[in-house]
């Protein structure tokens, strides 16, 4: 049973941007005599911030901290020292869009041009990769930075214990995969294990997609180009009979602005069927034509597990090969 945290209805990103102005403020010189174990909490997340950025000493001494929420719509603007700007554009479940990274980084640029800026990525959720981020010349700080120094050292406050608290919780439940059978597995937990795909498979993306069937959490990856269409793999986890399950489907997507041709989309389901050495592929009992399109369906679990039902990764990235392959030799006859 857990304790009531205040942060599981704070959810906004308005107001988790506040936690971290708190903390900041906390860094100030003025407030040491008010609490010496919150001062030093904060200079550790002041440090920490700077440590991102390999080229910039991290000052012997914080003297001046100028907190700015909501400067040019940058959820917090940190001056320090009057010699650097910290930009931290804070994300919870949402990711950076159009340009507003540049337009950020552009606008301290021209307003604060005689300090050095420190531009970060503050991510408490999770998103599948950060390539637009780091072109933009952003620092990405992650859950786990945030919690490293957050348990740093012992403290007495409700407001950033609640907050460590809800960000542990979400830490766990993201690795939760690794511990708990594969049919209880949350939607956090589905997260994880696609976090760890990426890393062993070396190869794909990961993400939220809606529809009209309710939506799923999608693993997309083993793209081959096949004159204008691709040819790719895809994992759907979606809730079925109180449970997350997850099927790995053999899709085609169209390369222009033209859906998937008829005759391609029949020949493939033609060819892609297979049930040999315990791996059945069976055909969509619907194809909804568009730019995408399911083709084939496997028809067993792919999580390979001990005798717990926990999963063993080792066997279900040997499983998942074994996928590819026959994808591959099915794309060849084509």
């Amino acid at each position: 049973m857990n304790k009531p945290n205040i942060f599981n209805y704070a959810t906004s990103e308005l107001s988790q941007d506040a936690i971290i102005c708190y903390i900041l403020e906390w860094a100030k010189l003025e407030n040491k005599a008010f609490d010496e174990n919150l001062h030093t909490l904060a200079i550790n997340f002041l440090n920490s911030l700077f440590e991102k950025f390999k080229d910039i000493d991290i000052p012997k001494e914080y003297q001046k901290i100028e907190i700015i929420k909501q400067y040019e719509n940058i959820d917090i603007l940190c001056i320090i020292n009057d010699e650097y700007s910290i930009i931290i554009e804070y994300k919870t479940n949402t990711k950076n869009h159009s340009d507003q990274l540049k337009r950020y980084f552009d606008k301290v640029s021209k307003n604060f041009s005689k300090t050095k800026i420190l531009p970060i990525y503050f991510k408490t959720g999770d998103q599948s990769n950060y390539k637009n981020v780091k072109e933009n010349g952003y620092k990405i700080y992650l859950r786990k930075d945030f919690l490293n120094i957050l348990t740093s050292i012992k403290y007495s406050n409700d407001i950033i214990e609640n907050y460590t608290d809800y960000l542990q919780n979400i830490e766990d439940g993201i690795n939760s995969y690794k511990t708990k059978p594969i049919n209880t597995w949350s939607w956090n937990a589905w997260k994880g294990f696609y976090m760890e795909l990426q890393e062993k498979l070396k190869d794909g993306n990961w993400d939220y997609v809606s529809n009209r069937q309710g939506g799923f959490l999608g693993f997309w990856w083993n793209w081959d180009l096949k004159e204008t269409y691709h040819v790719y793999l895809q994992i759907e986890t979606n809730w079925q009979n109180d449970k997350y399950v997850g099927k790995i489907k053999i899709k085609l997507y169209s390369d222009n602005n033209e859906k998937v041709k008829k005759d391609i989309v029949h020949k493939w389901k033609h060819h892609i069927l297979h049930d040999e050495n315990h791996i059945k592929i069976i055909k969509p009992r619907v194809v909804r034509t568009g730019k995408s399109v399911s083709i084939g369906i496997l028809d067993n679990e792919f999580r390979k597990t001990d005798k717990d039902g926990i999963i063993d990764i080792d066997k279900t990235i040997e499983f998942i090969h074994k996928i590819e392959e026959i994808k591959l030799n099915k794309y060849t006859y084509v």
